[in-house]
C-alpha cells in the first residue's frame, strides 16, 4: 500500500473514533432531579423535600455564573450591559387629565394583541372610586406591551416593549408579535407623552416597582433577562445574565423585605429523550449581588410566584399541569399541590394569606383560552370556588391585583377589559371595557396626595408599595426583644432626622433603630461611614447593625431622596 494511502486511512480512523467518543458523551443519561417533580405529588398532598443547589439557610452571597464571567471577558458587563436611553423627547405640555387631592388611580396598558382593533398600544387611566376611564393615550412604539409600571413617585410610566409587531402574520391569523429587540418606552405620567425610549437589547415583558426605589424588568433575549433600572437616571443598577440561570427565566418577584428575587425558570430543552416534559424550577436570587443561591424544582412550565409576608412560603402556578404548588422558600420542599382552572397564570394572596386567587389564562399549551379565576384555600390546597372573570366568558384572565385597601380584586383580561370583584364575596362590581378592545395586561395603583401636588405608587403586580399594606393587620407579632444598651433610635419626621447629631466611640458596635414617621419614603446611607443604604417606606421601622469607623471624625448620614435631610455622627 502506498504511503499516502496509509496516512489517509489513519486519519479517517482517528476521526471516526473521535465521533464515536463524542456521541457517547452526548448520549442521554438518567432523568435529572428536576424531572417530574409533581409526578408523585397529587393535589392537596405534600411531596418529598426537594434539594436546593446550595442550602438556602446558609444564605451565601453566591458566586459569579458562567455568563457573568464571559461578559466580563467580553468587556460588556459594565457599566450598563448595553442597556441605555436611545432617544429622549420633550414630554412637557398640558396635563392629559385632571386629578383632585386624594384620588386613587389605576394605570393599565391596552395593547394590540389578541382580538384588539387598535393600531397602537394605549395607556388607559381609570378613576378607581368612580370606576371610569379618565384618560386614553396612544403610544407610538413598534411592539405590543404586556405590562406597565410607574416610577415610585408616579412621575413616569414604563411600558415594556413586549413582542415586536413589525412584519410577521396578521392578527387575524393569530399572530401576536415576534420576540425581537424593541425599545422600552418611558412616558410622562401627566402629559402622557413619550419622554424616552430605552434599548435593552431584548424584548422586555413584565415590570413592577422594586423596594419602592427601582423598576424591575424581565426580558426575552438580550444580554440580561432580569435587571433593575433606576428611574432617576434610567440606568441599570443591578442585573443577572441569562446564562447564569442555566435555563430560560420567565418572571421574578421580590421577597417582601427585598433581600431575594424569586424567578421562575424553564429548561432550555422542554422535553427529555423519552419525550417527558422536563421540570422547571424557581431560582432564588440574592437581590444585592444578583447571584443565584438556590434552585427549587416545581414542575414543568412554572409561571408566577406569590410570596407570603414573612418570606417563608411561595405559591407557584404550573400552567401545563393546571396546578398551584405551595413551596417552602428556605428548603425547597413542596408543601402541597392544588388544582386550578385551565392554564393558571397570575396570583394574588388575600390579606390574611388564607386564600390564593389564581387567574386561569389558558397558558402552557392550553390554547391561551382561559376565562376564569379560582379562589384556593392555602391550608387545605383545595379550590373554594372557580368562576368567570368577565360577564360572558369571552375574555382571558391574566394578572390579578389586590386593591391598596385589600377589599377588591382587579383582573386584567387580555381580550379587552378590566373586571373588578369584591374580594370576600367574589361578586363582580364593575366591568370596564378597554377602547378598541385593547389587550389589557396588569396595572398599577397610584395614590394622589391630599394637596394634589404629588403622587406615589401604592400597588402593582409586584405587591404593595408606598406604605400601603393590607397584609399588616394580619401580620403575626414578632417576639419582643430587649433593645441593646447601645441601641440608638433615629426618627425620620417632617423630612428631618432626629436627633440631628449623635456621638459614638471609634469601633463601637451600634444597633440603629430607624423609624420613618412620614408618609413619604426615606432612605439612610453613609458611604464614608460604611453604612449600607437602608430604605424606609412610609411608616416603616428597620433595625440595622453598624460598626463605627476606627478613625475619629464627623460622618454624614443622608437621605438621598430629599436634599438637605441629613444627620451627623461624631466618632470619638
Amino acid at each position: 500500500m502506498k504511503p499516502y494511502r496509509r496516512i489517509t486511512i489513519a486519519v479517517l480512523v482517528a476521526m471516526a473514533l473521535t465521533v464515536v467518543a463524542r456521541k457517547a458523551q452526548l448520549a442521554p443519561g438518567p432523568p435529572q432531579s428536576r424531572n417530574n417533580v409533581l409526578a408523585q405529588a397529587t393535589p392537596s398532598q405534600s411531596a418529598q423535600p426537594q434539594r436546593a443547589r446550595i442550602s438556602a439557610s446558609q444564605m451565601p452571597p453566591g458566586s459569579s455564573g458562567p455568563a457573568t464571567e464571559l461578559l466580563k471577558m467580553m468587556g460588556v458587563d459594565r457599566p450598563d450591559f448595553g442597556i441605555r436611553v436611545a432617544q429622549s423627547f420633550d414630554s412637557s405640555g398640558k396635563p392629559a387629565y385632571e386629578t383632585k387631592g386624594g384620588d386613587l388611580l389605576f394605570f393599565t396598558n391596552a395593547s394590540v394583541s389578541y382580538n384588539s382593533t387598535a393600531d397602537k398600544p394605549m395607556i388607559v387611566i381609570i378613576n378607581v372610586r368612580a370606576r371610569k376611564i379618565i384618560a386614553v393615550s396612544e403610544i407610538d412604539m413598534p411592539s405590543t406591551p404586556h405590562g406597565i409600571s410607574l416610577s415610585p413617585d408616579a412621575k413616569y410610566i414604563y411600558l415594556p416593549s413586549g413582542p415586536s409587531v413589525t412584519g410577521g402574520k396578521s392578527r387575524a391569523e393569530g399572530y401576536f408579535g415576534g420576540v425581537s429587540p424593541s425599545p422600552t418606552a418611558v412616558v410622562d405620567a401627566k402629559t402622557l407623552k413619550v419622554a424616552a425610549l430605552i434599548n435593552t437589547g431584548g424584548s422586555t415583558h413584565h415590570t413592577h416597582v422594586f423596594v419602592d426605589k427601582y423598576i424591575y424588568f424581565d426580558s426575552f433575549r438580550g444580554p440580561v433577562p432580569i435587571f433593575l433600572l433606576d428611574p432617576a437616571t434610567n440606568k441599570v443598577v443591578r442585573a443577572i445574565p441569562a446564562g447564569d440561570f442555566n435555563g430560560r427565566p420567565y418572571i421574578g418577584f421580590p421577597s417582601p423585605d427585598g433581600k431575594f428575587i424569586y424567578v421562575t425558570v424553564r429548561p432550555g430543552i422542554s422535553r427529555d429523550s423519552s419525550g417527558r416534559e422536563i421540570d422547571g424550577w424557581v431560582s432564588k436570587i440574592n437581590a444585592e449581588t444578583m447571584q443565584e443561591i438556590a434552585t427549587f424544582p416545581v414542575g414543568p412550565g412554572p409561571v408566577w410566584t406569590a410570596i407570603t409576608q414573612d418570606g417563608k412560603t411561595g405559591y407557584v402556578t404550573i400552567a401545563p399541569m393546571n396546578r398551584l404548588v405551595k413551596l417552602d422558600l428556605d428548603t425547597g420542599k413542596i408543601l402541597g399541590v392544588a388544582p386550578t382552572g385551565r392554564g393558571p397564570y397570575g396570583i394574588r394572596l388575600s390579606p390574611d394569606e388564607k386564600i390564593a386567587y389564581v387567574a386561569n389564562k389558558g397558558e402552557g399549551g392550553n390554547g391561551q383560552k382561559g376565562a376564569t379565576f379560582s379562589a384556593i384555600d392555602t391550608t387545605t390546597m383545595t379550590i373554594i370556588r372557580e368562576q368567570l372573570s368577565c360577564p360572558d366568558g369571552l375574555c382571558q384572565a391574566d394578572h390579578i391585583l389586590l386593591s391598596p385597601d385589600g377589599k377588591e380584586l382587579w383582573i386584567s383580561n387580555n381580550m379587552g377589559s378590566i373586571t373588578i370583584f369584591d374580594r370576600e364575596t367574589l361578586k363582580m362590581i364593575a366591568d370596564i371595557q378597554m377602547p378598541k378592545l385593547g389587550d389589557a395586561h396588569g396595572g398599577t395603583f397610584v395614590q394622589v396626595a391630599p394637596d394634589n401636588r404629588s403622587a406615589k405608587v401604592v400597588a402593582d403586580i409586584g405587591g404593595h408599595h408606598g406604605g400601603a399594606n393590607p397584609y399588616a393587620a394580619f401580620a403575626k407579632p414578632s417576639a419582643p426583644t430587649d433593645r441593646s444598651s447601645n441601641a440608638l433610635v433615629v426618627v425620620a419626621k417632617a423630612v428631618r432626622f432626629a436627633p440631628a447629631t449623635l456621638e459614638v466611640t471609634a469601633g463601637q458596635k451600634i444597633t440603629f433603630e430607624f423609624q420613618n414617621k412620614d408618609e413619604v419614603d426615606h432612605n439612610v446611607v453613609s458611604n464614608e461611614a460604611a453604612l449600607p443604604e437602608v430604605v424606609l417606606g412610609g411608616g416603616q421601622t428597620k433595625t440595622v447593625e453598624w460598626t463605627a469607623p476606627s478613625k475619629p471624625g464627623a460622618y454624614k448620614f443622608v437621605c438621598t431622596y430629599h436634599r438637605g435631610m441629613d444627620m451627623t455622627v461624631n466618632v470619638k
